[in-house]
């Protein structure tokens, strides 16, 4: 089937992970418990813990019913977000939803942080597979990299991540995500490691720093480390990083932004307009657009049917 282009869904999409993913982004841009320095969407706008209904859960899943009634086939079909998505309150009622309406099994994207509340906890248990981080072993490297909401603790989202591996009925992988000089060092793999030791995920991904952050001072490290991280995190360790993101792939990402600027100078344009002229996944194009806003480059017109100008230009 086609790429879908819709508010909520987007792909299916290749991802080393889960093959041909159906993305569901169940979050508004960048809501999020974390405000992590290697996020490459950009700084975190609304740092929160606390889920509320954020986007309507009915709409996500008529969305589903209708990519599945036209023929849609996945891998997987993929909770995640532009920021946690645990923080929708309505997280529950769409998973259960889905697994009604296909044997596709499905995947949950989130960083852990909120894996505490037990309500979450149950949320979650109906996915497939639980695909939570975990990108410290200690309270200060936590706040150094991850950058929490200020109720968020390392040892909430250590114990909550534990209490979860004892719960839940499927698959865990657990996700590493190094950064150079800031959680790579001997003495942080072995606190990590205390905390993998008592999660025993099914799966350990061991991934790096690959794309520009747009958060922070974010470097990847080398293969050497990630082969180290491997040894000191245990058995069930693998490495999912791939090799340097080439500069073409920087250029890429200035060209999309640079087509929209100009399509914006000459007269204001919809996110649908901007999708059709681009040519380009609507999810895709919705973040660059929230970038350039961030910039200061372009602004948002309206709420219900909103429309993009340029600042300078337009």
């Amino acid at each position: 089937m086609n790429e879908v282009h819709s508010k909520h869904l987007y792909g299916p999409v290749p991802s080393r992970r889960l093959g041909r993913s159906l993305g569901v982004d169940i979050v508004p841009y960048k809501i999020c418990s974390y405000d992590c320095i290697y996020c490459t969407l950009g700084r975190t706008t609304k740092l929160t813990s606390a889920p509320g209904r954020l986007i309507n859960a009915k709409d996500v899943i008529r969305e589903i019913e209708q990519w599945l009634e036209q023929g849609g086939s996945a891998d997987y079909i993929t909770f995640a977000g532009s920021g946690e998505p645990t923080l929708n309150a309505d997280l529950g009622e769409m998973i259960r939803a889905t697994k009604k309406l296909t044997k596709i099994p499905l995947a949950m994207i989130t960083n852990g942080s909120l894996l505490g509340e037990s309500e979450i906890r149950e949320a979650v248990s109906m996915a497939d597979v639980l695909l939570p981080s975990l990108d410290a072993g200690t309270e200060r490297t936590f706040r150094a990299v991850n950058r929490p909401a200020p109720s968020v603790s390392f040892l909430g989202m250590r114990e909550g991540l534990v209490q979860t591996a004892q719960e839940f009925p499927g698959q865990i992988w657990l996700e590493t995500m190094l950064v150079e000089g800031v959680n790579d060092s001997e003495a942080e793999l072995h606190a990590m490691y205390e905390v993998v030791r008592r999660v025993c995920p099914d799966k350990l991904q061991i991934n790096t720093v690959e794309r520009p952050s747009r958060s922070g001072d974010a470097r990847r490290v080398c293969r050497e480390t990630l082969i180290r991280a491997c040894e000191v995190l245990g058995g069930s360790a693998e490495i999912i990083a791939g090799g340097v993101v080439a500069p073409a792939d920087n250029r890429q990402w200035q060209q999309i932004e640079d087509e929209l600027l100009r399509m914006l100078s000459r007269r204001p344009c919809t996110l649908g307009d901007c999708v059709t002229v681009s040519g380009r996944n609507r999810h895709k194009i919705t973040k660059h657009l929230q970038r350039l806003a961030q910039k200061g480059l372009i602004e948002q017109i309206g709420d219900t049917n909103p429309y993009y100008r340029c600042v300078t230009g337009g």
